[in-house]
């Protein structure tokens, strides 16, 4: 008897994307970092892409919001722009290297997330990787930054989300609205395809960081 495929667009995209999403996450510089073997600048480092890729979401989102039908998962409770701005302004005075701008694979990525503005499916696909993400595993990196890095609550804005007391029951109505979404099953498939990309561009971003950071020791 074959196996039946995953009933509803939520199931479907963490299904597909479980192996991307690992490979993600196991990304040597990842997992230095959340184990305390780089140093404040690392993180700093992964801030200033974040910034990049969530002004680019936002922006978009912004473009979205009047024209799509996916609008209804575009709370502005996620947002995380104006959050990373004031943990990078935070961290300046810790920071002993100069920014690295926006690298290659973050351009790329930014690029992607831009050319998604007329394709609701695409765009959400990022959404969900991103935001999601942040709301769930997010808050695991939280805890393992602060504690090797010694992050202060004015260097940890990113990670919270003032506006949404409860992630548990909003994940649930996200994914809710998701899979009420009347979607195709081609666009469903244009969906699942762009969060495995999403992931592996995040995986990307990772490596270019990676590049930069080896043989840097941990701070004292």
């Amino acid at each position: 008897m074959t196996q039946s495929s995953p009933a509803t667009v939520s199931e479907r995209l963490r299904t597909l994307t479980a192996q991307s999403h690992e490979d993600a996450e196991n990304s040597p510089f990842l997992a230095e970092l959340l184990q305390g073997r780089l140093d404040i600048n690392a993180w700093y480092h992964l801030l200033e892409q974040y910034r990049y890729i969530y002004s680019a979401l936002e922006e978009t989102a912004g473009k979205m919001r009047d024209n799509d039908p996916c609008f209804e998962l575009l709370f502005v409770e996620l947002n995380r722009l104006e959050a990373i701005e004031r943990d990078l302004h935070a961290l300046e005075s810790r920071i002993t290297v100069e920014p690295v701008g926006m690298l290659a694979s973050t351009r790329a990525y930014v690029e992607r997330i831009l050319s998604t503005e007329f394709e609701g499916p695409r765009y959400l696909a990022h959404h969900y990787v991103r935001y999601l993400g942040d709301l769930s595993g997010g808050q695991v990196m939280k805890v393992w930054l602060t504690r090797h890095y010694d992050l202060t609550e004015e260097e940890t804005s990113f990670f919270r989300f003032e506006d949404i007391p409860k992630p548990v029951p909003f994940k649930k109505r996200y994914r809710e609205l998701l899979d009420g979404l009347d979607l195709d099953e081609a666009e469903q498939r244009r969906m699942c395809d762009e969060a495995i990309e999403s992931f592996e561009a995040n995986r990307q971003i990772f490596a270019e960081l990676h590049e930069i950071t080896k043989g840097v020791p941990a701070a004292a």
